[in-house]
């Protein structure tokens, strides 16, 4: 995809991608039984940083260690080292970005006057995902 003018909104703490800290931190999961350790170390494991948000911030304690590897499946959906790629990526996915490439073509229109308003976009993300910010990266959940 061309790089675009990006119009992000800068990164002070009223733009943060991470989500105010609640007051009341969840416990950790606690294994019954070794298997349940193992469990837990290796999802620990596997996933890093991004299981580590998970059970920060998404996990409601319901889920059992043995049920938490598909919950995560279901609401993790990938890390980025910037924010800007995630937008990218989902406009990618939508398939805008080959449509716009294309209305470029078709109608002669010069690239920088059709561009995607970027930070629009991520606003309206907001409403169906999380976006967590540590280990250098920016994790993002499906609410």
């Amino acid at each position: 995809m061309e790089t675009e003018n990006n119009f992000y909104p800068g990164a002070d703490a009223e733009n943060r991608t991470t989500s105010p800290t609640t007051p009341e931190r969840r416990a950790p999961p606690v294994p019954t039984t070794r298997q349940e350790a193992r469990e837990l170390e290796r999802l620990r494991y596997e996933h890093g940083t991004a299981f580590e948000v998970y059970l920060d911030h998404l996990w409601n304690g319901i889920e059992t260690i043995t049920d938490m590897e598909a919950d995560f499946s279901n609401l993790h959906w990938a890390s980025y080292e910037r924010i800007e790629q995630f937008v990218d990526d989902f406009i990618e996915s939508l398939g805008w970005a080959d449509a716009r490439d294309h209305a470029l073509r078709e109608w002669a229109i010069p690239n920088n006057i059709l561009i995607f308003d970027r930070a629009a976009m991520l606003e309206q993300l907001r409403g169906d995902f999380e976006f967590h910010e540590r280990g250098g990266e920016v994790h993002v959940f499906i609410k």
